[in-house]
């Protein structure tokens, strides 16, 4: 497929994203190819996006060249998942870098250690931190404090961890399996009804 039918499959994924998600195409074009202007709007938008969601120094979850096919088996696949989980999305075609760039988070936030322990934003584990956060640590002062200290140092132990399979592996296993277990007990325990409720403050 070229870059033009590979974008024009990627719009049509985008109309049909999921109303409770956010998904962002943004298409930058070589320099020989569109006037000075032109690509200065074209990278604009990208940048203003990037600075709206915060993905600035944020390396893409997922890289492929221009005229990979598989980004669209991975958007259709990510499309799917944000029926269930809500998400923001944002892809770039890049001619000058000569790469189509995903980047992928949860519409809360990313869960930092736990996306780079699994490898996918979209794993269970990941998942279910994610909802334990959002309702229930959410929802009062020292659970709100955790998360902004969690916020604070994750992204840098979340790079490292990132860097090394065995560091992945130790950290599945010591923090996030673990976590996530306790943190679906304490969503079953909390859609029970076998916990007491805490009023939001």
């Amino acid at each position: 497929m070229t870059t033009n039918e590979i974008h024009k499959a990627l719009a049509e994924i985008r109309e049909s994203f999921p109303k409770s998600s956010k998904m962002f195409l943004g298409f930058i074009e070589r320099a020989d190819k569109t006037g000075a202007f032109e690509g200065s709007t074209q990278r604009g938008a990208v940048i203003a996006m990037k600075n709206a969601w915060q993905l600035e120094n944020r390396t893409p979850t997922v890289s492929f060249s221009p005229t990979d096919e598989k980004v669209i088996d991975y958007l259709r696949k990510a499309s799917g998942d944000a029926q269930q989980s809500p998400c923001k999305l944002m892809v770039v075609i890049d001619m000058a870098s000569n790469a189509t760039n995903v980047w992928l988070l949860p519409k809360g936030g990313m869960c930092f250690i736990a996306t780079a322990a699994c490898g996918d934003p979209f794993a269970p584990e990941v998942i279910a931190l994610c909802t334990f956060r959002d309702d229930h640590l959410s929802r009062t002062r020292a659970g709100r404090c955790f998360i902004r200290l969690y916020y604070a140092v994750s992204p840098s132990v979340a790079a490292t961890i990132d860097r090394s399979a065995t560091l992945r592996r130790a950290a599945m296993a010591i923090i996030v399996r673990p976590a996530a277990r306790l943190a679906e007990a304490g969503s079953r325990r909390g859609r029970s009804g076998g916990s007491t409720r805490v009023k939001p403050t």
